[in-house]
């Protein structure tokens, strides 16, 4: 069984990792999920990974995401300003509310976006509220944006402790996770098999390196990361755990006469 056809007979919550201005490559991610028909129950994120996340869940398909993210300027949200951190973010909170929905009540698909709460020294799951504040809060990078807060807390960006914004979900779900690996140098791990034993983790590799002087190669950037997804649900599933019990069966099946 390929991994398209198992992620159609499963329920699935997508997790998109952090990585520095790496949503142009969860789009194209997104664009070869959405070419299979393959859709969520939940979606889930860290960092660039809010971002997509938070834009799936409002509804955005993966070109729109693209005709948005690649239409950005650095002048767009680059508001310098004294503070924790070289950019306030406020002008980014203002484009993430051109494209996402006012808050967690309009979502067409439930959301989970972390962010690390600076006073408890921990990630926080931000699931009520204004979406963009939320987003912004685990887009803010250390030393690069200002923490942002939220209900008497402060954040900073969800990659700090949770790179694959899986805080929030439960133990059991199957978890379908777009990890960015090393992409632009910050490295998000894989995720445990020990926390997440129903897990298809798929990591993109030799990807353009993005970020504020580089978002003029979005475009090249999306065009390859959908490449390398497509081709990668097209290909077998390893883990045959993983497997419905009856094609499990059906496989152990054909191996066993391969060995007679």
């Amino acid at each position: 069984m390929i991994k398209a056809d198992l992620l159609h007979s499963t329920p699935f919550t997508l997790s998109l990792s952090s990585g520095f201005f790496g949503f142009f490559a969860h789009t194209g991610f997104i664009k070869a999920l959405e070419e299979k028909n393959l859709k969520p129950r939940m979606v889930v994120g860290s960092s660039a990974g809010a971002l997509v996340a938070a834009c799936t869940a409002s509804g955005l398909t993966a070109s729109e995401m693209a005709k948005e993210f690649t239409a950005i300027k650095k002048s767009d949200f680059w508001d310098v300003a004294f503070g924790f951190g070289l950019v306030r973010g406020y002008k980014m909170e203002r484009l993430f509310e051109q494209f996402m929905a006012p808050d967690f009540t309009s979502l067409k698909i439930p959301l989970q976006i972390s962010a690390f709460d600076i006073f408890a020294l921990k990630t926080k799951t931000l699931q009520c509220g204004s979406v963009a504040k939320a987003a912004r809060a685990s887009c803010a990078v250390p030393g690069l944006f200002h923490p942002v807060r939220i209900d008497k807390r402060v954040y900073l960006d969800g990659g700090v402790a949770d790179k694959m914004g899986l805080s929030g979900v439960d133990r059991g779900e199957f978890v379908l996770a777009h990890n960015l690996g090393t992409t632009n140098g910050f490295e998000s791990p894989r995720v445990n098999r020990k926390h997440f034993s129903k897990l298809l983790q798929f990591e993109l590799k030799d990807i353009p390196r993005s970020g504020p002087d580089r978002l003029h190669v979005g475009g090249e950037i999306i065009a390859e990361s959908y490449r390398q997804s497509k081709v990668w649900l097209e290909t077998p599933v390893e883990n045959l755990a993983l497997l419905p019990a009856m094609a499990h069966s059906e496989n152990s099946k054909h191996n066993n006469n391969l060995t007679l």
